[in-house]
């Protein structure tokens, strides 16, 4: 099991940032929003190395674009591949929200390199721990780098052996 920690509990020097907690540190539509962007402000005001990977743009970047397409699809009753198709202008005003949330990270993070070592150790992962693929490539490159600490609203990380796990949840 993982160690469980809250926003308020001590801190490592290097926490990786998952995606999940971008996404809610992002969204101020997120419930736990506040909480995430009040300790995203915590781990910079004590100079906590935050890391990232390209997986961590990826899905955000993902969720975020995909958000804007099922808005728009449900305004519209259509299907959101749809809506990505006909209506590129939904697409393009999403993409300046990527945009803004990826200048964010760059700013405020260090971007972690993907190994091969961290890719074959996601399926290892994957089948020890039972977590999808997108879990584990994030925790892959985490370990891959020597961080054990992470930062996410993703409770079936807490399964994990050997992390510690700063959440909200």
């Amino acid at each position: 099991m993982a160690e469980r920690r809250n926003f308020h509990d001590t801190l490592e020097p290097i926490v990786y940032l998952n995606s999940s907690f971008v996404i809610a540190q992002c969204s101020v539509h997120d419930p736990s929003h506040h909480e995430c962007a009040a300790f995203f402000d915590r781990l910079q005001m004590e100079e906590v190395i935050c890391v990232v990977s390209d997986f961590t743009y990826n899905e955000v970047a993902f969720y975020t674009l995909k958000q804007a397409l099922i808005r728009e699809a449900r305004r519209t009753g259509q299907r959101w591949e749809e809506v990505m198709r006909t209506s590129p202008y939904v697409f393009q005003a999403a993409i300046n929200e990527v945009e803004r949330i990826k200048t964010e990270l760059d700013q405020r993070t260090i971007a972690l390199s993907i190994t091969e070592t961290a890719r074959e150790l996601a399926f290892t992962l994957m089948r020890r721990y039972n977590l999808l693929p997108t879990q584990t490539y994030n925790l892959d490159v985490e370990l891959d780098a020597g961080v054990n600490a992470f930062v996410s609203l993703d409770e079936d990380l807490l399964n994990v052996d050997g992390i510690i796990v700063h959440t909200c949840l």
